[in-house]
């Protein structure tokens, strides 16, 4: 938890955070007898008081619970699990970049843990992968695959690498834009027909490595193909 307070707070992120966490949080509907917003601010003060008295974030939900004012469900939101997490990095590949950075340090510090990483985007070439003890295991299930990511592993080039300085002025990613509705139509058309609004520029590369930039790969301890 310290350490992914100091990714986030140290480093800036254009579309979201990290939410690495044991549990998924949902409030008590039969706590109290009054409204869901009334609830939820007696939750959001009672939380910023145990925080102030020292509670880490997983004691404050344990306390919470205990006085019935909220449900949690170990693991987060991915069942089978210790914990979990979803960090939104639309184009931003260094966003992408600093979330595997963190997990591989948090693979160091829980070595008897594994933990499984997805990419949508095209940060970690597999697109799957899992972290072992600072280790990078890749499962091939598909055989015409096995060939091409067999030499990412010998290579060790399974991440992406990326210059940061291509995202020091990307602009934050948006889903909403402000009084669209007021707008002329041809204005709303323009908008709606240009994705760059969303953060989406063309001068930011998402189809493998850049010619110079951050190497995650050179941190890895070990990688290994699993069959």
């Amino acid at each position: 938890l310290r350490l992914q307070h100091w990714y986030n707070s140290e480093f800036f992120w254009t579309a979201g955070r990290l939410t690495f966490k044991m549990f998924a949080v949902f409030q008590n509907p039969d706590a109290l007898d009054v409204d869901e917003e009334t609830l939820w601010k007696r939750i959001a003060s009672l939380r910023t008081e145990l925080a102030i008295s020292g509670m880490n974030e997983n004691e404050i939900i344990r306390m919470l619970e205990q006085e019935g004012l909220i449900i949690s469900k170990k693991g987060g939101y991915t069942d089978g699990c210790l914990a979990s997490g979803f960090t939104r990095v639309a184009n931003n590949e260094w966003n992408a970049y600093l979330v595997c950075d963190f997990l591989l340090k948090a693979s160091a510090i829980l070595p008897s843990c594994t933990l499984t990483v997805r990419d949508d985007g095209a940060f970690i070439k597999p697109g799957t992968i899992q972290l072992q003890d600072g280790k990078v295991l890749v499962s091939v299930h598909d055989n015409d695959a096995r060939n091409r990511i067999a030499a990412m592993v010998d290579n060790r080039s399974i991440f992406s690498i990326v210059d940061s300085a291509k995202y020091d002025n990307l602009p934050a990613y948006k889903t909403t834009v402000s009084k669209f509705n007021e707008l002329e139509k041809d204005e709303q058309r323009t908008i709606v027909s240009d994705w760059n609004w969303l953060g989406f520029e063309q001068n930011y590369d998402r189809d493998g490595d850049d010619v110079q930039g951050e190497n995650l790969n050179k941190k890895v301890g070990k990688f290994i193909l699993v069959p």
